[in-house]
């Protein structure tokens, strides 16, 4: 059986040449922006999110303190009055995220000063904030130039079932597994991650995933998936 590093190459290939280079986030105005496109993006779809950015921007809820300073309920009424329906949930992890940016970072713009980010230790405050969890940690800190995995599920579902990591592997050795392929270089992993979330949808999918039609079959075990529960 093949190792993660023995079959990157083809896997690289294979996802390219069935989805093209995905169409990665734009480049942000502030890195406070950045961290809500990233926190929103992992529910919705990218337009919800840039819809959900405009509508704050419009309010002018697009600066930290501005948006730590309403309550949920507040943000989601005023999305409203600009066209924007988004779910309570949603409106409270935006609200949260402006509470810890505005602690951690005050109301500076270190979008082109990624070395004024002060990222270390930030990840546990962020996993320790109701609604984001590792995963979403991950993927707002890789908005902000800190080259991690953000590790979904279904990602977890593929490297299960073609042998490259087992069912008991944490969280963090598969985050860095898969970082440690790109080299460590962000735009690869955000490149990665946007391929895999999509085969993990359409095709390796909990229950009776798709291996004929996945453009990964070409790097499964000679035996076929791997099916432990993931």
């Amino acid at each position: 059986m093949a190792s993660l590093a023995e079959s990157y190459p083809a896997l690289l290939a294979a996802l390219a040449d069935h989805y093209g280079q995905p169409q990665l986030a734009p480049e942000r105005r502030s890195a406070f922006e950045a961290v809500l496109a990233a926190a929103l993006a992992r529910p919705a779809d990218p337009a919800r999110a840039e819809a959900a950015l405009e509508a704050l921007d419009h309010s002018g809820l697009l600066e930290p303190r501005k948006l730590a300073s309403i309550e949920p309920s507040e943000l989601l009424d005023s999305l409203r009055d600009n066209g924007l329906s988004l779910s309570a949930r949603s409106a409270t992890l935006l609200v949260r995220l402006a509470r810890w940016y505005s602690k951690a970072f005050g109301n500076e713009d270190l979008a082109h000063d990624p070395a004024a980010r002060k990222l270390t230790g930030r990840r546990e405050e962020l996993a320790a904030i109701n609604g984001v969890g590792l995963a979403t940690a991950d993927a707002i800190l890789l908005a902000m130039g800190q080259p991690v995995y953000p590790l979904d599920r279904g990602t977890y579902r593929i490297l299960v079932r073609h042998g490259w990591i087992d069912s008991a592997t944490e969280y963090d050795q598969a985050s860095e597994l898969l970082s440690r392929q790109a080299d460590g270089n962000r735009e690869e992993i955000a490149r990665l991650s946007t391929w895999l979330v999509q085969v993990g949808r359409q095709f390796c999918v909990p229950r009776s995933p798709k291996c004929q039609r996945c453009p990964l079959r070409c790097v499964l075990p000679d035996q076929g998936p791997l099916e432990p529960e993931v």
